[in-house]
Order: structure tokens, then sequence, then C-alpha cells
């Protein structure tokens, strides 16, 4: 008599579950953010420089120019919100895209104050609605467990792009100028991302058969997810997955997070305007330094080089800052770690501003390098540990739009004292002093309201 053949159900048992999906889409946002913000935020400190290089614009023109690529994210980030709501996140990621490389293509052409705005408010436009709205977004939908893990990693990118984007950009425009680079960037920019969101990105998980990595049923219905397609995905045809996806929950030893509190319910509690608040001025520090570091280092030094090293090691203290973030919210809540990150920033333009010599100011850059990437990654984390994310798009675009205030005010001011007293030391420090206001309104915010925090 034959011998039986081996059952199935043993080579099954011995293989390993597939990596659940949602740390593939963390892979990709981070890759997203990381060309988004290369050519973005931190060459804002790059292109900058460039416009005050070509003698056409005054160092207030350009610095109140680059605080609009915030103002236009805010407001745009308005509208991108209610889009991911109804919309596939692609489309509106797509169009943003397209956007910031448009920018960039029409840096030929400026020369002019109404075309040196145009350039910046489309690029802040793009910004909004491609990387920071929806990818935070994307990746709050797909974690309801090892949610702050998620976003910590994938909110990464933001701080690669100045180490692997931001210094060969900045070398392209030294050698070929401004108007040359703008559209070799901006054809890179699409090449890069448009593949990858569509190739790889999906709006929820029930797109692929699944839920959120922790989320069960009842949540699921709660959150937005739809309860019934969840259910599905993890029965039906696509049960490989769906069922993995439970296998990596109980892994992960989750806890379900609590229902979602509504936008209009969200927005009578006052912890959401104080902390909105706490984050307007936490960014107008932020982004004033950050629009002024290249020039800083060149004023301060004359070597070009120098000031583009000094943008790579602050967006690498961003990084290794991230890592210890990840571990760090694990043993203590997001709003004390923020308030950490406030004194922190301050400390550091004050020094920068007073430093005596390239090493003493590379280091302070590098200290406030620490907290960059982190308060707007931080700034998502407490909205969906307090308020799910059934509203989160809307409640964090909103919160943005007036963090634009601060951002304004930031780099303007920056501009406005540098001309009146011909050097950054007292800028520095006066922008720095609006850090420690954002930890005085960011303890008076109160209570946060009841939820079930989720790791």
């Amino acid at each position: 008599m034959p011998d039986e053949p081996p059952r199935p159900t043993a080579r099954r048992s011995s293989r390993r579950a597939p990596v659940f999906y949602g740390w593939i889409v963390v892979a990709t946002v981070f890759a997203i953010l990381t060309a988004c913000s290369g050519v973005t935020v931190y060459n804002l400190s790059v292109y900058l420089h460039a416009f005050l290089e070509s003698g056409k614009f005054s160092i207030s023109d350009v610095s109140l120019a680059s605080a609009t690529f915030s103002v236009a994210g805010g407001v745009v980030g308005l509208w991108a919100g209610k889009l991911l709501e109804r919309h596939d996140i692609r489309s509106v990621m797509t169009s943003g895209a397209l956007m910031m490389a448009g920018a960039l293509a029409m840096l030929p052409w400026v020369d002019s104050l109404w075309s040196l705005y145009g350039f910046h408010l489309l690029l802040g436009a793009g910004y909004a609605t491609c990387a920071l709205i929806p990818c935070t977004t994307i990746v709050a939908r797909w974690f309801s467990a090892q949610r702050s893990t998620a976003m910590s990693i994938a909110a990464t990118g933001n701080s690669m792009g100045a180490i692997v984007v931001t210094p060969p950009s900045a070398m392209l425009v030294t050698g070929i100028g401004l108007g040359q680079a703008g559209p070799w960037l901006g054809a890179a920019l699409l090449a890069l991302v448009l593949p990858m969101i569509w190739g790889l990105l999906r709006s929820w998980p029930r797109d692929k058969g699944l839920r959120a990595l922790g989320e069960d049923d009842e949540s699921d219905a709660s959150n937005g997810n739809g309860g019934k397609q969840g259910k599905q995905g993890g029965q039906g045809g696509q049960g490989g997955q769906g069922g993995q996806g439970g296998e990596d929950r109980r892994a992960a030893g989750a806890s379900t997070a609590s229902p979602s509190i509504p936008y209009h319910i969200a927005l009578r509690t006052r912890f959401y305007w104080v902390s909105t608040l706490s984050f307007l001025f936490g960014m107008a520090a932020q982004v004033g330094g950050m629009t002024h570091v290249y020039n800083l280092v060149i004023e301060r030094t004359g070597d070009a080089s120098l000031a583009g090293l000094a943008i790579a090691i602050m967006a690498a203290a961003s990084v290794g800052a991230r890592v210890i973030a990840v571990a760090a919210l694990k043993r203590m809540s997001a709003r004390a770690f923020i308030m950490g990150l406030l004194a922190t920033q301050g400390l550091a333009l004050a020094a920068a501003g007073v430093a005596p010599s390239a090493v003493t100011l590379v280091a302070a850059i590098a200290l406030f390098g620490s907290t960059i990437g982190n308060m707007v990654t931080l700034q998502s984390i407490l909205l969906t540990e307090v308020f799910g994310i059934e509203a989160y798009a809307r409640l964090y675009a909103l919160s943005r739009f007036f963090a634009v205030f601060g951002v304004v005010l930031g780099p303007g001011a920056i501009g406005m004292l540098h001309e009146r007293t011909g050097d950054y030391g007292w800028p520095l420090a006066a922008v720095g002093l609006l850090s420690f206001v954002g930890i005085v309104t960011l303890a008076a915010s109160g209570p946060q309201p009841g939820r079930t925090r989720t790791r």
C-alpha cells in the first residue's frame, strides 16, 4: 500500500505569515515624504539664498514669500482634508505632486514679487495635498495598534529628505542656477512619487480585504473603516491576508481603540483649540529657524558647502531623534514629549544666534534639528490619540491652518529683525522664546478627552 502524501496543513504551518500590508504602506509613505520634503520644506532655505544671490529681492521679501509656502498649505489643507474623506487618496496626492512639479518648473520665470509669491504658494499647496495631510491620514487608517510607532517611522521620511535630496539639490542649484535646476527637480519628483502612489498605496485597509492592525469588528465600524467590508475581507476570498491581519493583531498584543470623537464634538473641546494654539507658537519658531539656517551659516562662515552640510546634519539629528521618539512614546504621553521638544527647540535657536564659531554653530543647528519633524509628527499622534481617525484628516488640516499664522510670523519676523540688527543673534532668540510660550500654552490645555491610548 503506497504511503500517503504529506498533508497540506503540515506544509502551511511551517510557512511564515506574510507581512501585514500596512507596513508596506508605511515604507511607501516614508519614501514619498523623503522626496516631497527634500524639494520643498528643506529646500526652502536653498531657494531663499538663491533668490537673494540673484539681487532681485531683499531678505524681507524672500522671507515673507517663503512663509506663504505654509500659508498655502494651511488653506489648501482644509480642502484636502474634506477630499480625503470622499475620494481615493491616490487621486488627491497625484494632484499635489503635479502642483509641486509645476511650481518648480516655473522657477526660470520667477523675477518679480508676484511670481516669487506665486511659486511659494503653488509649492505649498502641492505639499499639503501630496505629503503631510494625506500621508499621515493613510498611516493612521492602517493602524489602530502601534499607530504612534507606524506614524513616527513613516514621518522620518520628512527628515530623510534633507539628507538624501537637499544636499544634491543645493549642489545642482549652485552649479547650473536655480532657474535651470527647477524643472529637473520637478521632473525627478514626479518620476519618483507617482509610481509609488498608484502602485503601492491603498486608501483604506478594506481596499486590500484587511482591517487596520489591532482593530476588531466593533472598532472597525466605529472608526469609519466599513465593518462589513472588513469582516468579508477577513472571512472571504482574500481571507489569507485578512486572517494574517488577525495573527498580527494577536502577536502585537494590541488593544482596540475607543470609538472616534466626531468632528463637531471635537471642535467643542478646550483641548483641541488650546493645543492648536501651542503648535502655532512652536511652528513659528521651527519654520523661522529652518527657513534661515542655510543663509545663517553662509553669512557667518562664507562657506556654501558647509551650509549644505549643516542642513544634512540637522536632518540626520532629526532622524536620530525620531528613533528616540518611538521608544519614548511607549513610556510617556505625547503632550509631555511635545513640551520637551519645545524647550529643546527654544534653547537651540538661542544658541545658534550667539554661536562663536562654525563648530558651535553646527552643533546648535544639530540640536535644533532634533526637534524638527518630531513636532509635526507628535501633533498627528496627539490628535489621533485623543480624537481617533473618523475626522482626523479635517481636524489635522484645521489645526495646521491655524498654525500657519505662526509659520508666517516666524520667517517674516527673523527677516525683518535681521534687517534692523544686521545679524541673526536677536532674531533667533526672539523666535526661540516663542517655543517657551508654546510650553505654557500646552500646559493650559487641560485634561485630554477620554480615549484609550494605542501604541
